[in-house]
């Protein structure tokens, strides 16, 4: 830039010399006509450079596509093609590339021409080897990537790509951004794979969804509620009991009557429904407002009668973790709507972790100034590595970026309490710090402590603070005074702070160190009256008497009465069936991680939670790994959250699973669809038919295939091999020679996943017989 400000400089110069001659006026106006063309040459210049590096041109473009899982056991394979989109040829140290890729583990084997190399977490590196063949502008190069994991999901796949100028840095000071292409899945040994998931679930194949959907519809009999048969009605959850009368009841020409009485159970309410009249008695404000719910779902014409119900479980919530990616706390507030309308009352507030930090805290802007953001950096100084999609801008928006101000959290806070929902914050300590650590700098570490080999679940290797500073217990209790501060001037003060204390990295820190950090936090609690909450590894530094409120997360059906049984107070969040984060089944299309199973609308209703009083609730988890916008966040959340709406409020729910499943569909998904929420809806079952049946005289040449679906109403397409898609209305028969049968559904505005049956050949990796399990959901 300083060599092209010389440059233009001098033309000016030169351009004053030729006027030299001119009387002094016409000097004059000379001189301002010069300065005049300095000014635009120079603007030019500016424009024109910083147009250039805005818009710079990829040297280079990718295609990746996934090639097969156990090409030996426990290693999969992976394609990448380079193209050079550039002008000039990409040769061996000339660049390094940088992208995001969970689950996968790269093998480098000596002499290949990429090395790849996982830096930390989820976050790599490619760079080109000496045996790198030069690539020529125009020209492409396919490299085989070989990984430990499994890949049986399109979405397990690099993202967020940028090269780094390594040769000429002093040129392209700014990373750039790498287009990459993806190749969808179309083949059986990129779907399956020989070792089945830790609950024996089989690849999402037609035969087994088929199988599933029918144990889901059952009898189809749409029965009772309460003491007397009757139609189903549109309640979720349902009420405890409903006893009949004659005649139906116009809500909106009903007078409303309502009573308090704290004798009744907390949350409860009973309604008297007559003609002209609706006489709400409850223990309490929430009462009301349940009750109000209630007529809200019911609709406009109601059946008289007399309703009694109330909550099995006083905590009844969803964590939302905007942690890992972001996205805007205003959209938050359509997740509290429907929170609300399915009488669910806590929102669990996972606001920090190693990825970022998300709230704003007064007295300690470099929270957010540095922790709240993800981008290029080499020594995190002014940002966080990025981990995900996020790329290598921290200050594009993008779900790396953002936070919430503390007016932003006041306003929601009141928005929550206003339909009686609790918001819970979650600040986790001492692991899962990284953020902190990072913005914070030598206050919450030294150079002894970051010497400490240690590495955590997510594959962090500086996730934990140096407890032992005097100013790491300083640090907590400036966060917790800022935070009860904002509750009490949102008019809601806060009752519970959640520590979460887990997954701690062994050798990190001692024992000794840890519980004293605890204890000190936990003094800090106490002096504002809060009771502590966490995950369920707290129960290690926390004793029962400290009130501490576990959350029972890992797969364990003991854990929860574990916990109740020695004294504490117990939430049910086990991941098997409430982690929303899990894909709903396994399936090559589905989003979603699966370490601990497959979680979808039937595995968060169709089990039975364990019971003991000390058990006060039931929790489902959004993680946000898997997060790429709040579209994908209802996506996760619909319809998984009426399993938990129910069981939260009904323990021993006395739906059947038809029923249940009659609700979703019929009911509750219509009401998204025309609120304009995002949903996920169950995909079809195809199952060739036995062809013995004499009436449809089949000969070899053909089979006999049938499909099912969960819905009552929409649209069943299938089609054949790479064929046209038509439309399924009953038994078809097709040619034998055919090698795969696709199906799917499309169903208020949205199209299901496309199931896949392979008609020829079992496709089974390596030979191995996949057990087929119909009474295990997704």
């Amino acid at each position: 830039m300083k060599f092209l400000c010389k440059q233009v400089a001098g033309k000016g110069d030169t351009t004053g010399k030729l006027v030299a001659t001119e009387d002094n006026f016409s000097k004059k106006l000379q001189n301002i006509y010069t300065m005049k063309n300095r000014i635009y040459i120079l603007l030019f210049a500016f424009v024109a450079i910083f147009t250039a590096c805005k818009s710079t041109t990829a040297p280079l473009s990718l295609h990746w596509e996934f090639k097969q899982n156990d090409v030996e056991s426990g290693i999969c394979e992976a394609y990448l093609t380079l193209t050079n989109t550039g002008d000039k040829e990409l040769t061996h140290g000339d660049w390094t590339l940088y992208f995001n890729l969970m689950s996968l583990h790269p093998i480098y084997t000596e002499g290949d021409a990429l090395r790849e190399t996982e830096i930390q977490a989820s976050w790599h590196c490619i760079e080109p080897t000496q045996t790198f063949t030069p690539l020529a502008p125009g020209e492409s190069q396919t490299f085989t990537l070989r990984y430990k994991g499994s890949a049986i999901r399109e979405n397990i796949c690099p993202e967020g790509f940028f090269l780094v100028n390594t040769k000429h840095s002093t040129l392209n000071p700014k990373p750039i951004t790498i287009p990459c292409t993806y190749a969808p899945y179309t083949r059986p040994e990129q779907m399956k794979r020989g070792i089945v998931t830790w609950e024996k679930t089989p690849y999402a194949d037609g035969e087994y969804v088929f199988d599933y959907v029918e144990r889901v519809l059952g009898d189809k009999a749409i029965g009772r509620l309460g003491d007397e048969a009757k139609e189903l009605q549109p309640l979720l959850p349902q009420p405890k009991q409903m006893i009949y009368a004659d005649g139906v009841c116009e809500v909106a020409k009903a007078e409303v009557v309502v009573r308090t009485d704290a004798n009744m159970v907390k949350e409860g309410y009973t309604m008297i429904i007559s003609p002209d009249t609706i006489r709400i008695e409850a223990s309490d404000e929430a009462g009301v407002f349940y009750a109000k719910q209630t007529l809200k779902q019911w609709g406009d014409t109601i059946p008289c009668g007399r309703v009694t119900d109330y909550p099995d479980l006083q905590h009844r919530g969803i964590m939302l973790d905007v942690v890992r990616n972001y996205y805007p706390v205003d959209s938050i507030y359509r997740i509290l709507d429907m929170m609300a309308y399915h009488k669910l009352n806590v929102l669990h507030f996972h606001l920090s972790d190693d990825e970022a930090w998300r709230l704003e805290i007064p007295g300690l802007p470099q929270l957010t100034d540095i922790g709240s953001k993800r981008g290029y950096t080499t020594d995190e100084s002014n940002c966080l590595l990025p981990m995900y999609c996020g790329g290598w801008d921290a200050e594009a928006p993008t779900t790396a970026n953002g936070y919430i101000t503390r007016e932003k959290y006041i306003e929601l806070l009141k928005y929550a309490g206003e339909r009686h929902i609790r918001v819970i914050p979650e600040i986790d300590m001492p692991g899962h710090m990284r953020a902190a650590k990072k913005a914070m700098g030598k206050q919450l570490t030294d150079s002894a402590f970051d010497a400490r080999v240690y590495k955590s679940a997510q594959n962090y290797t500086d996730n934990v603070i140096d407890v032992s500073k005097p100013y790491a217990v300083e640090f907590i209790d400036h966060v917790v005074t800022e935070i009860v501060k904002m509750h009490e001037e949102a008019g809601h003060p806060l009752t519970i702070f959640n520590i979460g204390g887990d997954e701690v990295p062994k050798g990190a820190l001692t024992k000794e160190e840890h519980q004293a950090f605890i204890d000190a936090v936990l003094e800090i609690l106490k002096r504002y009256n809060l009771q502590p909450m966490g995950w369920e590894e707290i129960d290690h530094f926390c004793q029962p008497e400290s009130g501490a409120i576990c959350y029972a997360w890992l797969n364990s059906e003991s854990k929860p009465m574990q916990l109740a049984e020695a004294g504490y107070q117990v939430v049910i969040a086990t991941a098997s069936h409430l982690y929303f984060d899990f894909a709903y089944c396994n399936h090559h299309e589905e989003k979603g991680l699966s370490w601990g199973g497959y979680t979808d609308e039937y595995r968060s209703f169709d089990w039975q939670p364990a019971q003991h009083p000390n058990i006060i609730g039931m929790n489902a988890q959004l993680w946000g790994e898997v997060i790429r916008s709040f579209a994908q966040v209802e996506w996760q959340i619909y319809p998984k959250i009426y399993g938990l709406a129910e069981r939260a409020w009904n323990n021993r729910s006395s739906l059947t699973l038809s029923e249940y499943n009659h609700l979703v569909y019929e009911e509750l998904l219509p009401q998204l669809a025309t609120s304009g929420r995002n949903f996920h809806i169950q995909q079809p079952g195809i199952r060739q038919v036995a062809t013995e049946n004499e009436q449809l005289q089949l000969d070899k040449s053909h089979v006999l295939i049938e499909m099912n679906k969960v819905m009552e109403g929409g649209e069943l397409l299938y089609c054949l091999d790479d064929g046209e898609w038509k439309v399924y209305t009953n038994t078809i028969a097709i040619p034998a020679t055919t090698q795969v049968v696709k199906a799917k559904v499309r169903y208020l505005g949205k199209e299901s996943n496309t199931t896949w049956l392979w008609l020829n050949d079992k496709h089974d990796v390596k030979g191995q017989t996949v057990e087929k399990n119909t009474g295990a959901t997704f």
